[in-house]
């Protein structure tokens, strides 16, 4: 199944609360999207799953630096709709509304350089799964991110052939490691890396 187009999300009437939160945290919306560790810290704090998408793996995901108690999974192209089916799941365990943080790893993770198009449109899949499933309430970064996806869908294992990255993985370790980058994309398992555990 399809997502629908990603569309400008309307955003959630303000509450007092929202008047005294940081923006960038994205606390309104089920969906949130962010660039690199600090982007992860910042969506991922009021979070219950964050979902690490990291195209061309150059460093491990950082779990013990990422918010305590967040579920946090490895995402793949192929694994998009594995992880909206684990959100799912967990929204049933936990019997409330889950929160979800998609965070592109961008290069390096604690200073990202450039724009990680291999990352964003990884992040986009994910996000267009979970509107697949009718978890849908974006916030406009994710939806930028689904709709880039969504626009390119047929052409993101070229992407990431052509992008900086990409290119500059090939030059530094050889066509097959690029090779093994998408070839990783296509694994759907999923890959949890941190259990979501409840506040003491």
């Amino acid at each position: 199944m399809t997502a629908a187009p990603a569309t400008p999300p309307s955003a959630p009437s303000p509450s007092h609360s929202d008047a005294n939160a940081d923006p960038g945290a994205q606390e309104r919306y089920q969906v949130r999207f962010d660039v690199g560790l600090d982007g992860a810290r910042r969506i991922g704090a009021t979070a219950h799953l964050l979902v690490w998408c990291d195209a061309i793996v150059s460093e491990e995901c950082p779990v013990d630096a990422l918010p305590p108690r967040l579920e946090v999974l490895d995402a793949t192209l192929a694994g998009a709709g594995e992880v909206a089916r684990r959100l799912l799941a967990l929204q049933t365990e936990r019997g409330d509304r889950t929160m979800v943080a998609v965070v592109a790893a961008g290069s390096s993770v604690s200073d990202p350089e450039g724009f990680p198009v291999e990352d964003v449109l990884l992040a986009g899949a994910v996000v267009d799964a979970l509107g697949a499933v009718g978890i849908d309430a974006t916030s406009p970064e994710a939806a930028a991110a689904a709709a880039a996806f969504q626009g390119l869908r047929g052409a993101v294992g070229h992407m990431l052939t052509a992008c900086a990255a990409g290119r500059s993985l090939a030059q530094q370790r050889g066509p097959e490691a690029l090779a093994a980058a998408r070839a990783r994309l296509e694994q759907p398992e999923l890959s949890i890396l941190r259990a979501y555990s409840e506040p003491a």
